[in-house]
């Protein structure tokens, strides 16, 4: 595959992700305490998050000389990781664990429908 071809691939994956985990991410990511942090700004920072992420995780991670499985359980550990430490830093009055929860379940959804589909597509 063409480095542009790759580069276009991403684009559609990225694009697909952030569809999944926008939603996904922003519900959980409400605080129990007051003032909340509104809506558009948790979903400001979820693709914030993903551009921070979703990248590195794409072009240097999947370029490991490891077996798939461990590439992907790496990937994915550096994603739920890395986006609920940006979580917690900007939301004050979430909790870690919140933070956390938020990150996994967005990123569960998003490697679950993504891999449905590329078994079902063979594209993404």
């Amino acid at each position: 595959m063409s480095a542009v071809g790759f580069v276009l691939l991403w684009l559609r994956a990225f694009a697909l992700t952030l569809l999944i985990e926008l939603p996904v991410a922003v519900s959980l990511l409400r605080a129990s305490a007051r003032p909340e942090v509104p809506a558009w700004r948790r979903a400001a920072l979820v693709l914030f998050a993903n551009l921070a992420s979703h990248p590195l995780l794409w072009f240097a991670l999947s370029a490991l000389p490891l077996p798939g499985p461990w590439t992907l359980a790496l990937s994915e550990t550096w994603a739920v990781l890395a986006e609920a430490a940006l979580y917690r830093l900007a939301l004050d009055g979430v909790p870690l664990r919140r933070c956390v929860l938020a990150s996994l379940a967005a990123n569960a959804a998003s490697l679950s429908i993504g891999l449905a589909l590329r078994s079902l597509t063979h594209a993404v």
